[in-house]
């Protein structure tokens, strides 16, 4: 092992055994926001066409150059299953609230629902980073992050491991989305998860069950061939007994064919002429289908407890009359509700273009109108997944299109072209032209959220961003500033390449806003206000809380 990955794992092996000194639940969510692994060691090299200059499989554990934060999330996602599992094994003295959001979480940390046993849910979303991405060399070149698949037979500079279009949304207060549905006045779409919304919530009842379906079985993140395979591994698990403690003796109850072992060793996608590889009997299918729906409605209740989605930002104890706001950080909320415009899609709980209103209508905004919106980025020609061309070692082409390949986010899945189905093809699809190149605007708590000082960060749908500093310059100049191509001199500074789709881009609320960088930096500075570990001191605690709206 070598020297750098020693340090690594006894970094991330410190912190957590620190973090448990402290409480008897890991999964708590000041421990995860106090769990980080060390600074990136791996040199960023600069912009190349599909990250061509990344040497991924070289990065990831056991590679060559395996990258020390990456040694450090495995380690963080070992130490933490293992320690929930101990506590599964005490689960019948809980209550059914902390049996489920436990089931939920052990299930999200564990490796073993991927078909090579190497990736979970936590792989791509890291608590330490606000349920993003875990490694800065892969958020500042490739943005998307490596699957579950390596692929062994490319040729440099072609990737050698899967990658999607996009970067790994953050799943905290993604639970508090409503059902997609499409306003008719308003003319857009509410709710949904993903970044394009396909998660719609409208079999399930419940849109943060139907995201969690997706990544288990999509061939460029952990890669099952068949979602039977995620529930024959979780009937193999240290926690199956919880999941039947929970959701009934049936869960398991299914007669899994002899080979299912090796069928489930084999990433995806299924052969076209056999959508379903482990072949069950029409009622087993049916049982197998009833214990995923159970599963992903675990992870979901996770998400939405305290230790995923906590409202425990300075912003937060702002509101409750607990901490005060600097000066600079009071700006940016007054710009963020008035000149930015900001508020008129990352809803902070007062009214829009209202920058002077003292009082809170909402006092835990989630920062988010769940719409979908076009505000004209680029393309991120860093994607590996545009050299994703050529079929893989087990016949798969992730993008036959290459560099031609246009994200049109909303618009795809509306028109049945997304990763699901629309199911809605009756009224929807016909809007589909009218949300082409549109994803979702993602929440803006914890955007700032990072285990040190000089952690990079990736940004928007495709990862182009690479700093608040960016977002906020972008928002700011996207429209004002010429046009350059990607990798250019003065590239998001002085210019900016054109957009993606710009057929229905957003010229109304952003692109010229005529902000100083001063007020850039307002702005920048009250986002920082939106991470959630904010410690107040025990003098502050003592303090009547303000009762926002009374008089």
């Amino acid at each position: 092992m070598k020297q750098s990955r020693l340090v690594a794992l006894g970094a991330a092996c410190a912190v957590i055994a620190a973090a448990m000194s402290i409480t008897t639940h890991i999964g708590r969510g000041q421990v995860e926001a106090a769990s980080g692994s060390p600074s990136a060691a791996t040199p960023i090299p600069p912009f190349a066409v599909c990250s061509g200059n990344v040497n991924v499989a070289s990065l990831l554990p056991g590679g060559a150059h395996e990258d020390p934060e990456v040694a450090a999330a495995g380690a963080f996602i070992t130490l933490t299953e293992s320690t929930l599992l101990q506590e599964v094994a005490q689960a019948s003295s809980l209550d059914l609230y902390h049996q489920i959001t436990l089931l939920g979480k052990t299930e999200i940390y564990d490796v073993n629902l991927s078909p090579l046993n190497d990736t979970a849910c936590a792989t791509c979303h890291a608590p330490y980073t606000g349920f993003r991405g875990s490694t800065s060399i892969f958020n500042a070149t490739t943005a998307s992050q490596p699957g579950g698949v390596p692929i062994t037979n490319a040729t440099p500079p072609e990737p050698n491991a899967r990658f999607g279009p996009r970067n790994p949304q953050s799943y905290a207060y993604a639970a508090f989305a409503p059902i997609l549905h499409y306003n008719a006045p308003q003319g857009s779409f509410y709710g949904g998860n993903f970044w394009d919304m396909r998660a719609t919530g409208i079999r399930l009842g419940n849109p943060a069950a139907e995201q969690a379906q997706g990544p288990p079985v999509n061939p460029v993140e952990m890669g099952n061939i068949d979602t039977a395979c995620v529930v024959w591994k979780a009937s193999q698990s240290g926690y199956a007994s919880l999941i039947t403690t929970i959701w009934g003796a049936q869960s398991f109850a299914i007669h899994w064919p002899s080979n299912v072992a090796t069928i489930c060793a084999t990433p995806g996608p299924p052969p076209a002429n056999d959508p379903f590889p482990v072949h069950l009997s029409t009622v087993d299918r049916g049982t197998s289908n009833s214990t995923y729906d159970h599963i992903t409605m675990s992870m979901a209740s996770y998400e939405s407890s305290p230790d995923v989605s906590a409202f425990s930002s300075k912003f937060d104890a702002y509101l409750a009359g607990n901490a005060q706001l600097s000066g600079e950080e009071l700006e940016g909320y007054q710009l963020f509700n008035g000149k930015a415009h900001c508020n008129q899609c990352h809803l902070s709980g007062i009214g829009a273009d209202t920058p002077n209103i003292p009082v809170a209508a909402d006092v835990a905004p989630l920062f988010t109108d769940f719409t979908a919106n076009n505000i004209g980025l680029p393309k991120n020609l860093a994607l590996p997944f545009y050299c994703e061309n050529k079929p893989d070692q087990f016949g798969y082409t992730a993008n036959p299109l290459g560099l031609n390949f246009v994200d049109l986010g909303l618009g795809a899945f509306l028109n049945n072209m997304g990763a699901a189905p629309n199911p809605n093809t009756l009224q929807w699809k016909q809007l589909a032209p009218l949300f082409n190149g549109t994803f979702q605007t993602a929440t803006l708590r914890n955007v700032d959220k990072r285990p040190t000082p000089t952690f990079i960060k990736e940004y928007m749908h495709n990862g182009y961003l690479k700093s608040l500093k960016e977002a906020v310059h972008f928002y700011n100049t996207s429209q004002a500033l010429p046009r350059c191509a990607q990798g250019s001199k003065g590239e998001k500074v002085t210019c900016w390449p054109a957009p993606e789709y710009p057929a229905t881009l957003n010229t109304t609320q952003l692109g010229n806003l005529g902000l100083t960088s001063d007020e850039e930096d307002d702005i920048v500075a009250f986002l920082k206000t939106l991470t959630d570990g904010f410690v107040t001191s025990p003098s502050t605690f003592a303090k009547p809380a303000v009762q926002h709206g009374s008089k």
